[in-house]
């Protein structure tokens, strides 16, 4: 769910480069490259894949489950973390295209009436705010309480919005709203309850009726409230004493939730962003502008409506990340170069950043 990934910038800018060659000759070096990354940062396993002007490439490398040993798959679904946020973000914008919502309208008036009085600021807070992390709300996963309650949590029993939603309740602002940029995952449980709140339906479905239907993305679901689909990898976390990864297979970390609770595919995800950043078929052009209008935050990375605009030598790229479950996640579209890259990992403990841009490197190479 956080974005706790580094802004690092690594290696060389590849923005003036120009693929040259079709990208299935490089298809051997790509996959020396991942298994060259799967080795040298001991991650079980990953899933790349690169799309280009001038062709694709999608392959995989290492294990989807340590025990079992299997290998893991290009069609193997993974736990996308925070890079949900950018799905819960397109249904909001929808519902603001549909006139149901206002960007700047406070969250009062969207709120259930049994939530918004807890939540301080809510008559002050907008839907834009909440979009873009600069609500200044408090954070619900920081709490000990609801880390506590996660210690117990079986997977029988998903959690809603409303149970998560509490643990913030009447807690103290992290900042006055619009003042800064706070990355803060109550702000996308928020954007749950009201888009269950006016659509009378839950975030699950409105994803499955918005995006995942229209655009047949058919490996892609909501994690403990949909069925599972296809073969999903495990996640791991950090290391034991032993030198052992942690699997996350049996936790309950608030898997499900509006702040990153879809598990998807490299291709499903690839064709969202197809549709979403280069072909621009999702949203309507104003939707597409007020999605990309960035907050900076002052060190060279910037945050959108649910969209992230990374620093160089990924510049002017834009998607989103996410680690969380044992998991960690990157999707990126390269306007200049008309270029999609996605890498998949199931460990919590990778550079995911220097990984894509080393793949992208090898794919932009003369």
């Amino acid at each position: 769910m956080s974005n706790r990934i580094s802004q690092k910038v690594i290696g060389k800018s590849i923005a003036k480069q120009v693929i040259l060659t079709s990208i299935a000759k490089k298809s051997s070096q790509l996959q020396s490259l991942l298994d060259e990354v799967v080795a040298e940062q001991k991650i079980p396993g990953a899933v790349m894949y690169i799309s280009t002007p001038k062709g694709h490439w999608l392959a995989a490398s290492g294990v989807n489950n340590l025990a079992t040993k299997t290998p893991m798959k290009p069609t193997d679904g993974f736990s996308i973390a925070s890079m949900s946020k950018t799905f819960v973000a397109v249904v909001v914008l929808k519902l603001v295209e549909q006139g149901k919502i206002e960007l700047d309208q406070a969250i009062a008036t969207y709120l259930p009436r049994d939530i918004s009085p807890h939540i301080i600021n809510s008559d002050k807070i907008t839907v834009r705010q909440l979009l873009n992390n600069t609500s200044g709300v408090a954070e619900y996963l920081a709490t000990p309480e609801f880390i506590q309650a996660t210690a117990k949590r079986s997977r029988s029993q998903p959690w809603t919005a409303r149970e998560a939603i509490q643990y913030m309740y009447d807690e103290e602002p992290q900042a006055s709203p619009g003042d800064k940029f706070i990355y803060t995952d109550s702000n996308y449980i928020l954007l749950e309850l009201i888009v269950e709140n006016i659509t009378r339906g839950s975030l699950a479905q409105g994803i499955r009726s918005q995006i995942l239907e229209p655009l047949g993305l058919n490996h892609t679901f909501t994690e403990l409230r949909e069925p599972v689909i296809g073969e999903v990898a495990t996640g791991y976390g950090d290391r034991h004493k032993n030198g052992n990864l942690h699997s996350y297979a049996k936790v309950n970390d608030g898997n499900g939730l509006g702040d990153g609770g879809l598990v998807s595919t490299a291709e499903d995800l690839t064709k969202f962003a197809t549709a979403l950043f280069a072909k621009r078929t999702l949203l309507s052009p104003k939707m597409m502008r007020e999605m990309l209008k960035f907050t900076n935050n002052g060190e060279g990375y910037s945050y959108g409506l649910g969209v992230e605009r990374f620093a160089s030598p990924l510049a002017k790229s834009f998607g989103h990340s996410g680690i969380a479950y044992g998991f960690t996640t990157l999707l990126t579209y390269l306007p200049n170069q008309d270029t999609i890259i996605v890498v998949l990992l199931n460990a919590q403990n990778a550079d995911i950043k220097s990984i894509a841009i080393a793949g992208l490197e090898v794919a932009y190479q003369k």
